[in-house]
C-alpha cells in the first residue's frame, strides 16, 4: 500500500503572506518532490494584526498567480487556491476558495483588550498572561478553546493546528501540559470541534521551526481523536520550499499508535482516505 499521505501539501504560505518562497517557487519545488496535490493557503486579511497576513491587494494578485501556476502544472500537478481562515477575520464566502484551513493565532486580553499572537513568543504569552488575564492562566486557556471553537462551527475544511496554544510553552514555563485541569479544558473543546465535523491536522510546523519535539496535536488529544473516529489529514504548514512534507512519516506512524485506522488527504476531488494498517511505519 503506497503512502498516499506524501502526495499532498495544503498548508503552505509564500511571500504573499510569511512564507520565505514564491507560490511558483513552492510549486517547482513540490513537482520536483513528486506531491501531487499542492494547496495555498496564505493568510487571510486581518485588519487587527497585520503582519503576518496578505493585503487586499495582495489576496488579488495571490489568486490570480496561483489561477495561472494551476494552467502551467495542468497535467502534472493538481493546484488548489486555498486560504488559512483566522478568528479576526470575517469568514470567506462559500467558493471563494477550494478550501479553508481555520486557524486562531491571536486572543485578546479579557483584562485590557490588547490582542496577544500566541504563537510569537514565550515573552508575549507571559504578558498575556499577567496584563491580560491578571495572571489567570485558565482563563487565558478558556478564551484560547473558546475562540477555536468557534472557528471550527464556520466548519472550514480543515481545522489549523488545534493545541497551537503550547507552541511557546517550552518546560512548562506557562503552564503544565500533563495538569488534569488543562488536559479536561482543552479535551471539552476538543469533542466541542468533532461535534462540527471539522477535520483535524496533525501540523509539523512547529517541529520545523524548532519550537516543539512532536506535531500538534499532543498525543492524548490524537487518542481522543481516533477513539471519537474523527477525520485527521497531515500537514507541514510549510513557509518554504523544503519543508512541504516534513515529518510526515512520523505523523502517520503516531496516528497509527493512537488508534487511527485511515487518515485523510485533500485532492482535488475532495478527501481521500489513506489506510494505515497496511502501510508499515
Amino acid at each position: 500500500m503506497s503512502k498516499l499521505y506524501l502526495t499532498s501539501s495544503v498548508h503552505t504560505h509564500t511571500t504573499y503572506c510569511d512564507g520565505k518562497n514564491s507560490p511558483a517557487q513552492m510549486a517547482q519545488s513540490a513537482y520536483e518532490q513528486g506531491i501531487q496535490t499542492l494547496g495555498f493557503s496564505g493568510h487571510i486579511y486581518t485588519p487587527a494584526d497585520t503582519s503576518y497576513c496578505m493585503t487586499p491587494e495582495q489576496t488579488t494578485q495571490y489568486k490570480q498567480d496561483i489561477a495561472q501556476l494551476q494552467q502551467e502544472y495542468a497535467q502534472r500537478m493538481d493546484i488548489l487556491c486555498g486560504i488559512e481562515y483566522d478568528s479576526l477575520a470575517p469568514f470567506p464566502s462559500k467558493g471563494e476558495y477550494d478550501y479553508t484551513i481555520g486557524s486562531v493565532h491571536a486572543i485578546y486580553g479579557a483584562e485590557n483588550g490588547t490582542l496577544y499572537p500566541v504563537d510569537l513568543s514565550t515573552e508575549v504569552m507571559q504578558q498575556c498572561i499577567l496584563q491580560g488575564f491578571g495572571g489567570n492562566t485558565i482563563k487565558m486557556l478558556q478564551e484560547y478553546y473558546q475562540q477555536v471553537v468557534q472557528v471550527a462551527q464556520y466548519k472550514p475544511t480543515i481545522l489549523g493546528h488545534f493545541d497551537l496554544i503550547v507552541k511557546t510553552n517550552r518546560n512548562g514555563v506557562l503552564f503544565d501540559e500533563q495538569d488534569k485541569g488543562y488536559l479536561n479544558l482543552a479535551l471539552e473543546a476538543l469533542d466541542a470541534c468533532i461535534e462540527q465535523g471539522v477535520c483535524f491536522e496533525m501540523n509539523t510546523g512547529a517541529i520545523w521551526r524548532g519550537w516543539r519535539e512532536e506535531a500538534y496535536p499532543d498525543d492524548r488529544l490524537l487518542k481522543r481523536l481516533a477513539e471519537k473516529k474523527a477525520m485527521l489529514t497531515i500537514t507541514a504548514d510549510s513557509h518554504q520550499q523544503e519543508s512541504l512534507l516534513y515529518g510526515y512519516d512520523r505523523c502517520a506512524q503516531r496516528a497509527k499508535y493512537a488508534g487511527f485506522k485511515e487518515i485523510f488527504v485533500l485532492t482535488k476531488e475532495g478527501f481521500v482516505p489513506c489506510n494505515l494498517q497496511d502501510i508499515d511505519l
